[in-house]
């Protein structure tokens, strides 16, 4: 529910590097493990479960949305949502929004009891399962990352789990029957609506009553509205719902929040039957989302409930409620871990493997008898990088190789973890733009470095802008830039500066001459994961990340860049990308393959030792 709208352009917070419950959950876990997977970017497998989990609460917010009063249990349309720009709802068009222009029911179509209310959410369900099932089915397998099979998973268990929420939901309809409808029923009766409003077919100013809206006690058809909650809106463009701390450095995303009560109470739809040690991070989640909400209110408003309904077992898990001592300490330790993890790019040194203990939970989120295993590594024999993690003893017998014979050539290769991503150079200054100093302290300019016959155009990155600018930078002052990024664009040398590089008066007599700037590289590495492949659509790139002994990097090819070999490289393949672009892109390696590289397979995934 985005109380409060990440603001893209705050110029003191990376809109990519915030903080998240996922990302905290990892790092309690083990520093190590948030390293690999946020720092490093190694994206993890996906197996099938996670296509039942998008099928189940995509199902279950396509049903809470509609109504029992403007929708026929065996309708073949359904309640969409207009989208903005930028994909999500579209709150404040009035157009476009299908509700208005529904007509009421015959009232005797209408359920007036919770089991005709039952049979009419569950036909809802039956009309939208099978699509919302072979669209999850459709995006997972268009993951070039997936693992297993979607028959490993089985549709009647997922189609059992919505019927486990619709009952869920249902034992709120019911409550709020008992109560009249609470607090707010005459405000709905009235057309009152939320400023950011359950998601039910309708814009945010409709100044109507709602069709279904009566006199007198509340009915069934009426509970059904009043008690709806915000969720997740199904034709919403992911991560568009987000509500961020005022601060701009955490955000999260809500799956239900109730309110029909006159105080909120945040609900997690888990589809699953809550055993393991994932149980424990829900927890964690809802007491950070138990926060959030309070420091998006001023910290004047506290939730009323915390609940994880596991759909697995359709049981309901009660969370302990953070005190306001409790979450004032939360907010310095996540302030202080974001301080630590985002604010900059922390060393993998700095991120040590120190795995917490595993944790143990019985079906619906229930503690088990033995709270913790006693082997403190535990969590390392089920760890998606301890091949590759110093605290683990596996091996995946990661490539280390130092010359390729391709082509007639013998091509030296480079350790990827020696990959010299920044250079040093100096020069003189020529046709300078600038310098300006932007509002978030960092300085905008331009220049050609001249050194002898050598050049080399000098620009700030798509990454951000340098601060650290010598105030005597002049048209002809020689100068010394340091940790520039090099690349190449159309045969020139060009160094871009970002937040780490400097740019300082060159000493007498120091040198680094353009020309010694390397910008291109050969490696050997295994395929961790392909993390983009053209789509024809919106996709243009091929993108992977290669590993090797000494470490890991991305590699991204455009347009009419993509190898032809793209098409039959899988994860766990070895290859060779020669003559490669050296390049750098969010903190870490990244091995660009444009004219005149090329891309070699030497090993099939069969072949490798599995990761």
């Amino acid at each position: 529910m985005p109380v409060r709208r990440p603001d893209p352009e705050n110029p003191k917070v990376n809109p990519y590097r915030r903080l998240s419950a996922s990302q905290v959950n990892a790092w309690r876990k083990c520093p190590r493990l948030w390293y690999y997977g946020w720092m490093a970017r190694l994206k993890s497998p996906l197996p099938p479960q996670i296509l039942r989990g998008n099928a189940v609460e995509e199902c279950v917010c396509r049903v809470l949305r509609e109504s029992p009063t403007l929708m026929a249990a065996d309708s073949r349309s359904s309640m969409t949502s207009p989208l903005a720009e930028d994909g999500s709802p579209d709150w404040d068009s009035q157009d476009f929004w299908i509700g208005p222009g529904l007509s009421p029911l015959d009232s005797s179509s209408v359920p007036d009891d919770r089991e005709s209310l039952h049979s009419w959410a569950s036909s809802r369900a039956d009309a939208h399962f099978d699509r919302c099932w072979e669209s999850a089915i459709a995006d997972w397998e268009s993951s070039p990352n997936k693992i297993g099979s979607a028959d490993d998973i089985d549709k009647q268990e997922g189609r059992d789990m919505v019927e486990a929420a619709i009952n869920l939901h249902l034992d709120e309809v019911q409550s709020c029957m008992e109560s009249g409808g609470g607090p707010t029923l005459d405000d709905w009766r009235s057309g009152k609506r939320e400023d950011w409003p359950a998601p039910d077919g309708f814009p945010r100013q409709w100044d109507e009553p709602h069709p279904a809206a009566g006199s007198g006690p509340i009915t069934w058809a009426e509970a059904w509205e009043v008690a709806r909650p915000w969720f997740v809106d199904p034709d919403a463009k992911s991560f568009t719902q987000t509500s961020a701390h005022p601060g701009e450095w955490f955000q999260g995303e809500y799956d239900m929040v109730y309110r029909w009560s006159g105080t909120p109470k945040i609900v997690d739809l888990k589809a699953s039957i809550g055993k393991g040690d994932r149980s424990g991070d829900y927890l964690d989640q809802l007491r950070m989302y138990a926060w959030l909400w309070w420091e998006t209110h001023d910290r004047e408003e506290q939730v009323e409930g915390l609940e994880i309904w596991y759909l697995g077992t359709g049981t309901v898990k009660q969370v302990t409620l953070p005190s306001e001592e409790e979450m004032a300490a939360l907010d310095s330790e996540l302030e202080g871990l974001y301080g630590k993890i985002h604010s900059r790019d922390p060393s993998i040194e700095e991120c040590p493997p120190e795995p917490s203990p595993l944790r143990f939970f019985e079906r619906g989120g229930v503690p088990a008898d033995i709270p913790v295993h006693a082997d403190e590594r535990a969590r390392c024999t089920r760890c998606d990088y301890r091949g590759i993690c110093d605290g683990s003893d596996h091996d995946i017998a990661l490539p280390l190789e130092t010359r390729v014979e391709r082509f007639g050539h013998a091509w030296p290769i480079t350790p990827i973890g020696e990959i010299e991503t920044r250079a040093s150079v100096i020069g003189e200054v020529v046709g300078l733009q600038g310098p300006e100093i932007l509002e978030d302290g960092s300085i905008s300019l331009e220049f050609t470095l001249q050194d002898g016959y050598d050049r080399a155009r000098v620009r700030p990155s798509r990454q951000g802008n340098p601060t650290q600018v010598t105030r005597n930078i002049s048209e002809g002052s020689r100068v010394r830039i340091d940790d520039g990024m090099p690349s190449l664009w159309r045969g020139q040398l060009q160094i871009d500066l970002d937040g780490n590089s400097s740019v300082s008066m060159a000493s007498e007599g120091d040198s680094s001459p353009v020309v010694e700037v390397e910008t291109r590289v050969s490696v050997v590495g295994r395929v961790w994961s392909i993390d983009a492949y053209p789509n024809g659509v919106d996709v243009n790139r091929w993108s992977i990340t290669l590993m090797d002994k000494t470490g890991s990097a991305a590699s991204v090819a455009f347009k009419q860049f993509v190898p032809v070999s793209a098409a039959a490289i899988s994860r766990g393949d070895e290859i060779a990308i020669l003559n490669g672009e050296v390049g750098e892109w969010a903190g870490r390696p990244q091995v660009r393959i444009g004219p005149g590289a090329r891309v070699v397979i030497l090993k099939h995934s069969p072949d490798t030792p599995g990761f």
